[in-house]
């Protein structure tokens, strides 16, 4: 009986391994293209990753940015839900929950996620809307 679990068990821990190289190669190929700008492609990765492990909570989030990045507010949303739902400290998916929010024009939303993101790390919330804050006046001087 153990002689037969091991062929078994061997395989599951296995196989549960080459998933997650697999959501790892493809999350890999995501951040190729978002560093290119190409964030439909890199949606894509993030898609075949998540496929592999519905749990990878970096391709949730990569996915989320890259929605981000195309204005699909949204759809972010839903990908950083997922985020803090799998974990609820994750700093970054706060942050950019609350930024889309900020961008929907929803400012009670983003406000409670500023908030939320304040109590898990308060310098490097500050720093996100001081940095969003630049960027934001940068760009409508510049137009």
């Amino acid at each position: 009986m153990k002689k037969a679990l091991f062929p078994l068990l061997f395989f599951v821990v296995f196989s549960g391994f080459a998933l997650n190289q697999k959501a790892t190669d493809y999350l890999k190929a995501a951040l190729v293209a978002t560093q290119k700008k190409e964030y439909k492609k890199s949606i894509a990765y993030c898609d075949l990753a998540l496929n592999s492990n519905s749990t990878y909570i970096a391709a949730y989030f990569h996915r989320g940015y890259n929605k981000f990045m195309l204005k699909d507010y949204n759809g972010a949303i839903i990908d950083f839900n997922v985020c803090i739902d799998l974990n609820s400290d994750y700093l970054d998916a706060y942050l950019y929950r609350a930024l889309c929010n900020q961008k929907k024009g929803n400012n009670i939303a983003a406000t409670r996620d500023y908030n939320l993101a304040r109590q898990i790390n308060s310098v490097e919330t500050l720093a996100f809307i001081t940095g969003n804050m630049f960027r934001s006046r940068f760009k409508t001087n510049n137009n």
